[in-house]
């Protein structure tokens, strides 16, 4: 049976073998064709560094000595359920950073998020979220000038 352990660095292999096959389509600019450091060089190394890293994991899981099973060593129906709420979550917060901006979309998703791993208090579900999107958000557009969508609510 898939364990915690092994189905993580399986997906993150997966996502990395991905990102190695985009990496090497990546195109070279004309003057960028004798230069040992290129445009493609840093996903290139990134892939690899992630493909190894993952095979060392799925190994060191696979050559472990097998113990008992624990409870919350194999998957639960619980868990992949919070896995797939949080996916839709994520699905839906992007499809709606555009129409209702930053940090409303921002603030829901954490809010949702926390919600759909397990919070409860209402206290600890607005300071954990709200704060963390309008510190981030004043980070990004003041202090660094990066542009973040303000959304068409306001327009």
């Amino acid at each position: 049976m898939m364990n915690r352990e092994l189905l993580g660095p399986s997906l993150f292999l997966a996502l990395f073998t991905l990102y190695a096959v985009v990496a090497w389509q990546i195109p070279l600019l004309p003057f960028e064709e004798y230069e040992t450091v290129t445009s493609a060089t840093l996903p290139k190394v990134y892939a690899g560094f992630g493909i190894v890293v993952c095979l060392l994991s799925i190994g060191s899981t696979l050559l472990k000595p097998r113990e008992k099973t624990n409870a919350g060593d194999v998957l639960e129906k619980s868990h992949m359920l919070r896995t797939f709420g949080l996916l839709i979550l994520m699905v839906i917060y992007s499809a709606a950073l555009e129409p209702i901006g930053f940090l409303i979309s921002t603030s829901a998703f954490l809010l949702a998020g926390f919600f759909v791993m397990g919070e409860r208090r209402k206290g600890v579900l607005l300071f954990a979220s709200i704060p963390v999107a309008v510190v981030f958000w004043f980070l990004m557009t003041q202090v660094l000038g990066i542009y973040l969508v303000p959304g068409n609510l306001w327009s």
